[in-house]
């Protein structure tokens, strides 16, 4: 291994999007010759297993207990980790790591400290405890990195050093092209009329990610949706399932619903659709947002976060304002009117996703952060991540940052 140790400090690695963004980036990291590691805050996640068999050195505190006593043994434990690796670089995933892998840290002097935070900061709201221990942290580490221009953003006003903060967008593998063949054949799987006009949606079932807004849009616009249609769902059920139930029967679209559940194979599915659909309250960076512009999708999302960079309106797709049904509802109703339309913006989109979140770019970018801070490198962090010779329009993003012009 050459460049510099890598420690990350991550939580638990099960299902969530950080802990599959961890699982596939850091073995790439590792085949590019980058000495990184995992430190997990709870073993026995879903993903330890695939990391170490990929030759990821996987450390952590195994059992559980009571918060803070807890976190109190996970520090030290952590702590012993950092004497016995010497890590150059700790990077720190979502906020209990951050605060978990701070305290581990402290007094240990020369270690570069970074941390990613990968969705808004809705959740200080209630917690102004976590809000204040955050800020304050800020002031130890080398590099605050969001995965969208809005969560860096906030990480600006937070720090109050713009020079300190960059973006690194999410990167998905691209699927296939998509043909008619596998059209058919997801229908077929999933018992949909070939003539079916089919609107896709994969976020679990929490109440910010918009459910409700979309069942009253397309209740508001069922009039106009003239042919046999349905609404492909595909997520877990985290607590509203029975409610969302209710209302599509009240609206009268329960039949026209596929409550498909979580899916390991969720984007092998979207080949069967005809339109994707993001109606989130908020959003950091979205997999599944990308993913369906990936597999040539139109989409209609809503204008928040990490959405308004992933899609360029009435460019790659159509954005919509915040929990507005009505706009959603004729945002839908006008794509299901024009197929031209349909399809050029799929295209865009698909496109758009080639140029700019790729898996491979992802990688680069958090290469080119290790290599350049460890380098001690006297620029901003975002231009480490982009460098001027490699700057394409996703970087504009970071030099936005940097020279302060995101607020």
């Amino acid at each position: 291994m050459t460049g510099p140790r890598v420690l990350i400090v991550a939580p638990r690695l099960d299902g969530g999007g950080t802990e599959n963004h961890l699982a596939r980036i850091v073995p790439q990291l590792r085949r590019a010759g980058l000495d990184v590691s995992i430190f997990t805050i709870a073993r026995g996640g879903r993903f330890d297993r695939e990391l170490m068999d990929a030759g990821v050195p996987v450390f952590g505190l195994e059992g559980s207990g009571r918060q803070p006593l807890r976190s109190l043994r996970v520090a030290l434990a952590l702590r012993k980790e950092i004497r016995r690796l010497k890590p150059h670089i700790l990077h720190f995933f979502l906020p209990e790591p951050y605060l978990i892998g701070s305290l581990a840290a402290a007094g240990l002097g020369g270690i570069i400290k970074i941390m990613s935070r990968r969705s808004l900061a809705h959740y200080q709201q209630n917690h102004p405890l976590l809000a204040r221990l955050e800020r304050a942290l800020h002031r130890s580490v080398s590099a605050l990195i969001g995965n969208s221009a809005a969560v860096a953003a906030q990480l600006v006003q937070e720090c109050g050093y713009p020079e300190k903060v960059g973006v690194i967008h999410n990167g998905i593998e691209l699927p296939p092209s998509p043909d008619r063949l596998a059209r058919a054949a997801r229908r077929r799987e999933l018992g949909i009329p070939d003539d079916a006009f089919v609107i896709a949606v994969i976020a679990n079932l929490f109440p910010y990610k918009g459910h409700a807004d979309l069942f009253a849009a397309l209740a508001n616009v069922r009039e106009r949706l003239r042919g046999p249609w349905c609404l492909m769902l595909i997520g877990g059920d985290k607590g509203i399932g029975s409610d969302l139930e209710r209302q599509a029967e009240l609206l009268g679209i329960a039949p026209n619903i596929h409550w498909l559940g979580e899916r390991s194979d969720a984007q092998a599915l979207l080949p069967a659709a005809d339109l994707g659909v993001l109606a989130s309250h908020q959003e950091g960076f979205s997999n599944s947002l990308i993913e369906k512009m990936a597999s040539g999708l139109p989409v209609v999302a809503t204008s928040v976060g990490g959405n308004i960079d992933a899609l360029v309106d009435g460019e790659s797709g159509c954005l919509v304002p915040v929990s507005d049904p009505a706009a959603l509802g004729t945002a839908i109703a006008g794509l299901y009117d024009d197929s031209r339309l349909r399809a050029r913006l799929g295209t865009a989109a698909r496109l758009r996703v080639e140029r700019l979140f790729t898996f491979e770019a992802c990688v680069r970018r958090h290469i080119n952060l290790y290599l350049g801070i460890a380098a001690g490198a006297d620029v901003p962090v975002a231009r480490l991540i982009d460098p001027p010779q490699s700057r394409s329009a996703v970087s504009q993003v970071s030099s936005d940052l940097a020279s302060g012009r995101v607020n």
